[in-house]
């Protein structure tokens, strides 16, 4: 039986009446609920909720395509990174108590120094920071930016021919975050989610910044600030079976240190699995 009702401006389906009722039910709860608030918003703004890296953050204005509707997979690769007032990054004071569980890995060409026991200023090449408690914070610093590593953080942070590179291995929360400003752009912090890589150059990139041939699976890619930044998700197992920092670490776990990095690496590569699933992910040749 049809519940369609003829008025004298047309016909009221029943389609009608529930949507109007939902609506009407969401102006409700909007009136007795003034606490939820809407999640998100667009790049650049400071988000003023608590990081979470299963809910996108740093949505919804595409900056690179503005009339570009963004697509799935831009929406999960933004969901990695969150922006952050650049006063918040930390500062070199906070550089103190136990150097014990900060460890550096760098493969041969890497030209790194360091500063001191808390810090590395890498001028080419790949390292692997490590830091575990009750060890506090290790900062890395590049030509146009650095990258901080907190408690219980692992990243590994590439510098080469002008192009920065940082991957979150197991850092949850505020553990990595990385500050940038390549030449011609502003300051940029944000705040970099487990399994996820952000890339920033001196001048835009392309395809070959974004995949490169690594051995390193990736998926979800997004370009921001007219390209010369951008975010993908990379596959923790890949990273785990082919990097060759973390390769040193895995021919070195009769010692404490080794075991527990590589325990915590593997821990998040199975809650990654798990949470985001393994599909997907493409390796380039």
């Amino acid at each position: 039986m049809s519940t369609n009702k003829r008025t004298p401006g047309g016909i009221i389906t029943h389609s009608t009446v529930v949507t109007a009722a939902i609506a009407i039910g969401c102006f409700a709860l909007a009136a007795t609920s003034p606490q939820l608030v809407a999640q998100g918003g667009p790049y650049g703004m400071i988000p003023t909720t608590p990081f979470n890296p299963k809910v996108p953050v740093f949505v919804p204005t595409d900056v690179t395509y503005p009339t570009v509707p963004f697509s799935t997979p831009a929406l999960f690769a933004l969901s990695g990174i969150q922006q952050i007032p650049n006063s918040s990054f930390p500062k070199e004071d906070q550089l103190k108590g136990s150097s014990e569980w900060i460890l550096v890995r760098a493969r041969p060409l890497a030209e790194y120094t360091r500063p001191s026991v808390y810090s590395v200023t890498l001028n080419k090449g790949d390292i692997l920071v490590t830091v575990k408690r009750p060890s506090n914070l290790a900062i890395v610093t590049v030509p146009y930016g650095k990258v901080s590593i907190a408690s219980d953080g692992d990243a590994i942070v590439q510098f080469n021919n002008g192009i920065l590179r940082v991957q979150n291995i197991d850092g949850l929360g505020k553990s990595v975050c990385v500050q940038v400003q390549p030449p011609g752009t502003e300051k940029k912090t944000i705040q970099l989610a487990p399994g996820f890589e952000f890339v920033a150059g001196d001048r835009k990139l392309g395809g070959l910044e974004l995949r490169p041939k690594d051995g390193i699976a990736r998926r979800h890619f997004k370009f921001l600030e007219g390209g010369h930044l951008a975010v993908s998700e990379f596959s923790l197992d890949s990273a785990i079976k082919n990097s060759d920092l973390i390769a040193d670490i895995r021919q070195n776990t009769t010692g404490v240190k080794e075991r527990r990095i590589l325990s915590d690496m593997s821990k998040m590569a199975a809650v990654l699995n798990y949470t985001r699933g393994e599909g997907g992910f493409s390796e380039e040749k």
